[in-house]
């Protein structure tokens, strides 16, 4: 599948405005930010706007409702659940009191002759304060059987109170801020085969357990019927080392990476075309707690601007001998990348030129020679037009292939000789 070039979705630009000191607005290009669905911390930017009796269906789930709710509004609910209800049974108390006193000169209970003291035996009654002063008399059978449905409605919300707390204290969904995730992408050769890459670490001493990610490249879709898909998903294939599956261990930062081979969405675009592309790559990291159990999921996205064609990851690991014999992470090094020689090329051209090293080269030519890799190259398209549609099969692109032969200087820094080649691959 193609991927829309110099499109407004996902990735479309929000115009910033600013007022001047006379009062016009006005724009610069500086003012410009891509929009996404996820942003960088991972927070959803999707706004449900006018949605049919919103209201109902949030207080239907009243208890998702409220722990997904800010702590202001918990503890007000908190207080006022306990508040309403040592003034409705107040009230209820005062009834009896009031009833018994006029009707039949007894006293229901004892010491409470006014809405104060109604009020203080609810809330010694329902909290369990019992100061001795307040007491039902034996002679008010109203009385005992409101006393206890007192007592079952003051643990019942007490129990629930308790528990929207808990619920709320215990959600993993803060232990993502201690995910990272590398801000940027990058793109280059491994194992001679150009890779897109990502870093994601884990700071805690207490790893996540069954850590899985997962990656959807987000797009906009043309059908074969007309039908323009605006915010169409396509998974990715990510792989971590040699290991296929999308588990991985977070003990250190780790690298995953999609191979841009046929199936991939990027197959068919080089170094210059990508930055052009319209597309947002969502990246979905989940994993247990191992203190309690429950399931956290950690994302972020990338935008074509964000991805980095000829880079790699530094190496963050210290290996030093230290006392304790342990690894040291230097955190603080997590987003560097430096550059490395890549071809600028497509996957596609790569695959075609090395499939024709032994067909339409010379002998001596550097494609030829099967010592070197593809990482040995530094391919330039000049074509662009043939990255961008299909061509015919008898359609040729010029490529220019520079070798990078390295040599390695005693104290460890590298000599670089290029030696261009001009070669002309088929489409």
């Amino acid at each position: 599948m193609e991927l829309e070039l110099d499109g407004v979705m996902p990735g479309s630009y929000v115009k910033q405005e600013r007022i001047t000191k006379f009062g016009k607005r006005k724009s610069t290009s500086r003012n410009f930010e891509k929009r996404r669905l996820i942003s960088k911390k991972g927070n959803l930017q999707i706004i449900a706007d006018n949605v049919p009796a919103r209201n109902q269906l949030f207080l239907a789930d009243h208890f998702t409702t409220l722990i997904e709710a800010r702590w202001r509004y918990v503890f007000a609910v908190f207080s006022l659940a306990f508040l309403l209800s040592w003034v409705f049974f107040a009230a209820i108390w005062w009834g009896i009191y009031s009833y018994r006193k006029k009707y039949h000169d007894m006293e229901c209970i004892e010491k409470v002759d006014n809405w104060t003291s109604a009020f203080l035996f609810s809330l010694e009654t329902q909290t369990t304060i019992g100061y001795g002063g307040r007491q039902v008399t034996p002679h008010c059978p109203e009385g005992v059987v409101l006393l206890i449905l007192q007592c079952i409605v003051g643990l019942l919300i007490s129990t629930t109170m308790l528990g929207l707390v808990f619920a709320k204290l215990s959600r993993p969904h803060l232990r993502r801020r201690t995910v990272k995730f590398s801000n940027h992408g990058v793109i280059a050769l491994r194992d001679d085969k150009l890779c897109l890459m990502f870093r994601v670490g884990d700071v805690r001493k207490t790893p996540l357990l069954e850590p899985h990610i997962r990656a959807s490249l987000i797009r906009r879709h043309l059908t074969k019927e007309g039908e323009e898909i605006g915010f169409f998903q396509q998974s990715l294939s990510l792989r971590h080392d040699h290991v296929n599956d999308e588990k991985l261990n977070l003990f250190i930062p780790a690298i995953v990476y999609h191979e841009i081979d046929e199936e991939s969405p990027f197959y068919s675009y080089g170094a210059e075309d990508i930055v052009r592309l319209d597309f947002e790559i969502v990246l979905i990291l989940e994993g247990i707690l191992e203190s309690t159990g429950m399931t956290t999921q950690a994302r972020t996205s990338y935008l074509s601007d964000e991805i980095h064609w000829g880079h790699l990851f530094e190496d963050i690991v210290s290996r030093d001998n230290f006392k304790d014999g342990s690894y040291r992470v230097n955190f603080g090094r997590f987003n560097d990348i430096f550059p490395v020689p890549t071809p600028r090329c497509s996957a596609k051209i790569l695959d075609e030129l090395k499939s024709n090293r032994g067909d339409s080269d010379p002998p001596n030519s550097p494609l030829t020679n099967s010592t070197h890799s593809t990482a040995d190259f530094q391919v330039d398209c000049n074509n662009h037009e043939g990255l961008l549609e299909e061509k015919p099969a008898s359609a040729t692109s010029l490529a220019a292939l520079h070798r990078n032969s390295s040599q390695l200087v005693p104290n460890g820094s590298t000599v670089s000789f290029n030696n261009p080649s001009i070669i002309t691959s088929r489409l």
